[in-house]
């Protein structure tokens, strides 16, 4: 049986792109879609075609750097760190359910929200040719530099290795980590090796798991963790194949190596068909 197990490439590449040298550019889909509202205003987890900022990932970075306003106390206390806010892209695409999963600090946490909560309509999710209401992330690094201020968008544990207090963990950098045979690469080796759970595929357990790691100078992957799970035998699964990845290629810094925390977001996904084939 045949299960398809899919990783979101326009996030991995806004999360792990961004700020480098490379850009994003949005794919333009045309649809004829129609207005729904499923019963109970259920959300989908994972739609055929995943919600979108209008206009893709570049201009929702422009509107983040426009919009930015650094808290005072955070500047002058060199307060700096990554928040992720978790939330629903509606069927008009207005956001709702803001939800925090990465935290920095209450006052970066509080100027993330204020920026997502500002963001004009989404294009809605899409599924078996519907709009729908679905979830989606959005990541901000808040970083400061002696030029000024920007940010950047960008439970369990495995492979966990002490980190040298001396040792500066970046999250965005001059060119990003990236796997050994590239994203299509990434895709391509979480897919063989992923094993859907039974009981979970039974169960009609499916959705998005958010992990993060760390990808350390010499390109080693080290503490593993799920910082947004969805159930303990698919986030058990995530880790078990993510721990199985090579070394990648170490992220750079002013043409030096450096150790970069990474986040990868994994959807599971039923093929409806193969249950259906049973």
């Amino acid at each position: 049986m045949r299960v398809s197990t899919i990783i979101s490439s326009s996030i991995i590449t806004l999360l792990l792109l961004l700020g480098g040298s490379q850009t994003i550019e949005a794919k333009t889909i045309q649809l004829s879609v129609e207005q729904s509202n499923p019963p109970g205003g259920k959300i989908v987890e994972v739609p055929d075609i995943d919600p979108m900022y209008t206009g893709g990932s570049h201009e929702m970075t422009r509107f983040i750097a426009n919009s930015l306003r650094y808290p005072r106390e955070a500047a002058e206390n060199d307060i700096q760190g990554l928040v992720v806010y978790n939330f629903v892209v509606e069927l008009d695409g207005s956001l709702s359910n803001f939800e925090i999963m990465h935290r920095a600090h209450p006052l970066l946490d509080e100027e993330a929200l204020r920026i997502i909560q500002s963001m004009p309509p989404w294009r809605p999710a899409v599924y078996k040719g519907k709009n729908v209401r679905s979830t989606q992330y959005v990541p901000m690094y808040f970083k400061l530099n002696k030029n000024g201020v920007r940010t950047q968008t960008t439970a369990q544990q495995r492979k966990v290795m002490p980190i040298d207090p001396n040792e500066e963990i970046f999250t965005i950098v001059d060119q990003m980590p990236e796997f050994p045979t590239g994203e299509d690469g990434l895709g391509r080796f979480i897919s063989e090796f992923m094993q859907y759970p039974i009981r979970a595929k039974q169960d009609g357990i499916q959705g998005r798991i958010l992990c993060a790691f760390i990808v350390r100078k010499d390109g080693t992957i080290s503490n593993l963790e799920v910082i947004n799970g969805l159930d303990n035998e698919l986030d058990n699964e995530a880790l078990r194949v993510l721990s199985m990845m090579p070394k990648w290629k170490p992220g750079m810094n002013d043409n030096n190596p450096v150790s970069v925390k990474c986040i990868l977001p994994i959807d599971f996904k039923i093929d409806e068909r193969d249950i259906a084939s049973e």
